[in-house]
């Protein structure tokens, strides 16, 4: 009679938790930055270790893209020099054509200067000869009043008024050289300006020539090395690249976890067993790294249920090789927030790390003993 009394009271008031077991592994909350070369090259130079704390932009990595001809001679540094040498020849040929035409300008000014001199010396020169037709105009109309009085004879008028057309006639020649003088003036002068113009454009052209042969170097020089910068602040792990290993842009290099990032579970639950999982849920953790047979289970609370489900091969993690992980069932993401972020190990608290495999159960319901054993009846009656 105790027995039975013994066994209706476990039935009744004995209470037992139903759970959804579901395996995952550890991300960060704010995703992991992939480090890649921006081109094929060969690692020249490793400026980090696994677990150091980087600022942006700092240098991880020298990547050497330099590659070889047949005689072993780095076909980069053959370009390098050869557009140095150019670059060298357009600035040599910058400094010449400078040079010319200063020559060339000295020389047009001085022929300038001559020629406004020798405007001068005609202008000076026809001043002159007006004063002399003026005297001979004198001389001929006294001439002409000594004719009229029969004191001289008609040919010492004709004489004079000879003489008076040379000195007109010469006049005319003196305007003439000036004209053609002054013409030449300004013919030196619009060369000079003709050969600024010319020369500003030559440089110009040399100068663009130049900048295009120095852009050119300089991207020569960046694609022998490149330096692989960190993206954001954060702590180096999982470093795959070695010195004089060969990697190409889809290669990664290593991984940053952002500054103050946080780990989580990232479980990829089938579709089996998501039906009943909600947030706010307990879960119980069992770290692979740390057997729970020695170190015990650890607990989290369900943050994120995905509503879509992918297929395994969808993912960017490598859920499709979980332990027990099918390659064709889809599955459904379930986040989960750690309450530590270290295990207690030892003595020690021992940090969690990004990657590491755990296995979950997730605390889905209590009910007494009699009610999984009524459950049957109790949905069909709708209580359930």
């Amino acid at each position: 009679m105790t027995l039975a009394l013994l066994l209706i009271a476990f039935f009744i008031f004995f209470e037992t938790t139903r759970k959804s077991h579901v395996q995952g592994m550890l991300v960060p909350t704010a995703g992991v930055i992939r480090v890649y070369s921006t081109q094929m090259g060969v690692i020249k130079e490793a400026r980090i270790k696994e677990g150091q704390f980087v600022r942006e932009n700092e240098v991880l990595f020298v990547v050497s893209s330099e590659r070889s001809n047949a005689e072993a001679s780095s076909t980069e540094a053959l370009v390098s020099d050869l557009l140095t040498r150019r670059r060298d020849s357009f600035h040599a040929e910058l400094q010449q054509a400078k040079a010319q035409f200063v020559q060339r300008r000295a020389a047009l000014q001085q022929r300038a200067q001559d020629l406004q001199s020798e405007i001068k010396r005609l202008d000076n020169q026809a001043l002159m000869q007006k004063q002399r037709i003026a005297l001979s105009e004198q001389t001929v109309a006294r001439f002409a009043q000594l004719k009229a009085t029969n004191y001289i004879s008609a040919a010492q008028l004709q004489e004079r008024e000879a003489e008076l057309l040379d000195q007109r006639q010469r006049l005319l020649e003196i305007e003439r050289i000036r004209s053609a003088t002054q013409r030449d003036l300004a013919g030196t002068q619009a060369e000079e300006r003709d050969v600024a113009v010319q020369a500003l454009r030559d440089e110009n052209a040399l100068r663009r020539n130049a900048s295009t042969l120095e852009q050119d170097l300089t991207e020569n020089e960046a694609r022998r090395e490149i330096l692989v910068r960190a993206r954001q602040s954060g702590t180096v792990t999982a470093i795959s690249a070695n010195l004089g290993q060969t990697v190409g842009i889809s290669t990664s290099l290593a991984s940053i976890l952002p500054e103050g990032n946080k780990l989580e579970a990232e479980m990829y639950v089938p579709s089996r067993a998501v039906g009943f999982i909600k947030p706010g849920m307990t879960a119980l953790l069992r770290y692979q790294a740390f057997p729970y047979q020695k170190f015990g289970q650890h607990a989290a609370r369900v943050r994120e249920v995905a509503t879509t489900s992918v297929r395994p091969e969808e993912l960017l993690t490598s859920a499709a090789a979980m332990p027990g992980a099918s390659q064709s069932e889809p599955v459904y993401r379930v986040r989960l927030e750690l309450d530590q972020q270290t295990v207690r190990a030892y003595g020690a608290a021992m940090p969690l790390r990004s990657g590491m495999l755990v296995d979950a159960s997730v605390m889905l319901e209590r009910r007494k003993l009699y009610e999984w054993v009524l459950e049957p009846v109790f949905s069909i009656s709708g209580r359930l």
